[in-house]
């Protein structure tokens, strides 16, 4: 008898998660078998221009003395106006957010210090630098919307 109590609540869980678990994301089937994000929405976008491209949200950990610190947490987007580089930016999103997280990282790691404003200034180049290096042209350029220092607490 006093099994079966321990039990009851974990039963109560599966019994619970089982149906949540097989439902799934809630995703349609055709958006996950067309392999495309959705559109940005509008709030997402921050501006009714054509050649805006938003980028999601990155963050870094900032390291020193071997432990962590805090995290770095940006906001972004680029502006394309050329069409060309614009469509070959969105043909190499996945590589395009890699080379920003690496920027990003490379950033809080080896140039931030620790209680510090970040340098927007600097950061701003170790991105560009990345975005004109995996495109492999210049015209791209990394617009910043936020820059967050997040301490660690404790």
């Amino acid at each position: 008898m006093r099994l079966s109590a321990r039990l009851a609540p974990f039963v109560l869980l599966a019994a619970l998660a089982g149906p949540a678990a097989a439902a799934g994301s809630g995703s349609s089937s055709s958006s996950a078998s067309s392999g495309e994000q959705a559109p940005a929405t509008r709030q997402e976008r921050l501006t009714s221009a054509e050649s805006f491209l938003p980028m999601p949200t990155l963050s870094a950990g900032v390291l020193q003395r071997h432990s962590t610190q805090g995290t770095i947490v940006i906001d972004m987007g680029l502006d394309v106006p050329d069409e060309a580089l614009r469509r070959r930016a969105q043909l190499n999103a996945p590589r395009v957010r890699d080379a920003l997280r690496t920027a990003l990282a490379t950033y809080s790691q080896i140039h931030y210090r620790d209680r510090t404003a970040p340098d927007p200034t600097q950061l701003t180049r170790l991105l560009q630098q990345s975005v004109d290096r995996t495109l492999g042209a210049p015209g791209a350029r990394v617009l910043l919307v936020n820059i967050i220092y997040q301490r660690r607490q404790g």
